[in-house]
């Protein structure tokens, strides 16, 4: 049986001047630091991006000097994405018959295990699918965004949203149920709530963000936007 991903939908296009639009892409780069750290880029090595989306990862990691390539199930990202590398209609059935076993150096996914109706299956699939390293990031369950706030609607979560992890369990998943092992843990950046909004409301967006990714994820590294981490298939 497919697996949909179903998701309360990306925009096509972002706004610069949204700091929560920058925080999307600012986890790719994120994350690709911390490849880097430990698999130096080269034209021959291959990065495939499952669930592309707008073709963010495949453009920064390709300026990084990466091969990439994008596959989504939504026909219009995947137009947009293949203006970075190749991009595919995802077969979210059977992945790993579509692209082969070992078939990618490296495959990211970024905020998509969050809405897929089976993640233990998918994250399993994308260990299969790499050679030598997969890189995650969902949404932190622990992140303190909202931590003061006296009720909980469903206006403040993505309607697609199927599952949430903080580091414990999702690595948990990971190592216990699907075949990786962890390498390392990158860190995005911390909202604080009531300081995050008087920073925003004070001195604007860019303020906001070099607090958030500066001393506010210094001081809670573990409460950020994102786990993310880097992960070896075993």
């Amino acid at each position: 049986m497919q697996q949909a991903l179903n998701v309360k939908h990306l925009p096509y296009e972002i706004d610069a001047r949204n700091r929560f639009h920058f925080y999307e892409n600012y986890w790719k780069r994120v994350a690709l630091e911390l490849l880097i750290k430990h698999f130096p880029p080269s034209s021959d090595k291959t990065v495939l991006d499952y669930g592309s989306g707008r073709g963010e990862t495949l453009q920064i990691f390709g300026n990084a000097g990466f091969q990439t390539f994008g596959a989504d199930v939504d026909p219009e990202c995947v137009r947009l994405s293949a203006q970075f590398g190749k991009s595919v209609i995802l077969n979210t059935a059977d992945p790993v018959a579509q692209f082969g076993k070992k078939s990618f150096d490296v495959v990211t996914c970024f905020h998509v295990l969050e809405h897929v109706d089976f993640p233990k299956k998918t994250l399993g699939e994308l260990g299969r699918i790499a050679r030598s390293y997969v890189v995650l990031a969902v949404p932190n369950l622990r992140n303190l965004n909202g931590v003061f706030r006296r009720t909980i609607t469903l206006n403040e979560t993505n309607e697609g949203h199927l599952q949430s992890w903080d580091h414990g369990h999702f690595l948990s998943l990971a190592e216990r149920h699907c075949g990786l092992k962890l390498v390392e843990w990158g860190h995005d950046a911390t909202i604080l709530s009531g300081l995050s909004n008087f920073s925003q409301r004070l001195f604007g967006t860019q303020t906001t963000i070099f607090l958030e990714t500066g001393i506010f994820k210094r001081m809670f590294p573990w409460h950020g936007i994102s786990v993310l981490g880097l992960f070896r298939p075993v």
